[in-house]
């Protein structure tokens, strides 16, 4: 067995391992761990002779708390319980600064073999997220209200910046603000990986932005992602979280995207509502796991 850093020679070889372990993993999550969109601790793997048996990424979020990072292990079936994954994770674990008291991880729902060496490693669950997906064929465009725009700001820049950085704060009431931390724009400008795009739509009311959705497309491809739908507190009630979504949907499906999905925790039932009135179908669950050091 041999240890060493991995590189980006190894990134295809590492989202096989990942599919093979995991069949819903999504290859996105690593394509651009080596191109600067992330903030890397260290990506050790275990090789077999010419084969990866085994991998681990620790990275920090650009934008999100510098106190946080995320560290995710996989190993190949045939060498699980032989210690790879301990050694990997360690290895991961050792690379961070001191400053780091949060570690995060994930496990797919029903993985009971993975849920158990995370709370061997000392991960308790924090909640259980729904990952839901629908299919787009022609999306017409939503017509607002009279008193409601809407408007492309794919960079998340506009005029009057102070008030659209309010509402990216002000509209963070689901669960994951209060199990993880409240995003801001930078950490959301920070969530296109290399081949892909944003797509983030702003409904005003009288001017004053008010409810906003950020989808992440592939620039190359049919699928993309739903990552973020907020909605002002005083302007909630009139449907203005569809309005942005429908017109990110639209957006999406002129760019030729045939797929979306979106992840919500399991208990966030108005997004969830939502969700369904829009025709998204629940695929599968995945358990954010965290461990404070």
């Amino acid at each position: 067995m041999l240890f060493r850093d991995g590189g980006e020679d190894d990134l295809r070889a590492m989202v096989d391992l990942a599919v093979q372990r995991c069949p819903h993993f999504e290859p996105w999550i690593l394509s651009g761990i080596f191109g600067g969109a992330v903030e890397l601790d260290a990506v050790p793997v275990a090789h077999v002779g010419e084969r990866l048996v085994g991998f681990a990424v620790s990275m920090h979020f650009i934008g999100s708390p510098d106190h946080q990072r995320s560290v995710q292990v996989f190993v190949s079936d045939d060498h699980a319980g032989a210690g790879v994954g301990h050694e990997l994770h360690e290895r991961c674990l050792a690379a961070h600064p001191v400053a780091v008291t949060d570690v995060r991880t994930r496990v797919f729902d029903g993985d009971r073999t993975a849920m158990a060496v995370a709370r061997h490693w000392g991960y308790e669950p924090v909640q259980l997220s729904i990952t839901s997906r629908v299919e787009l064929d022609e999306v017409p465009a939503p017509v607002p209200p009279h008193d409601v725009t809407l408007e492309a700001i794919d960079d998340m820049r506009v005029e009057d910046q102070e008030a659209l950085d309010a509402l990216v704060s002000v509209s963070q009431t689901n669960p994951e603000t209060v199990n993880s931390h409240r995003l801001t724009r930078e950490e959301m400008q920070h969530w296109v990986f290399p081949g892909e795009r944003a797509l983030v739509s702003l409904a005003r009311v009288d001017g004053h932005p008010a409810a906003f959705c950020v989808a992440i497309v592939a620039e190359d491809g049919e699928e993309g992602g739903v990552g973020f739908t907020g909605v002002d507190p005083r302007f909630r009630g009139r449907a203005l979280g569809r309005l942005v979504k429908e017109h990110a949907h639209h957006r999406a499906a002129g760019l030729g995207i045939r797929v979306l999905s979106t992840d919500n925790e399991q208990h966030n039932d108005a997004i969830r509502r939502l969700n369904t009135a829009m025709g998204y179908v629940p695929v599968y669950g995945v358990h954010r796991m965290r461990r404070l050091k």
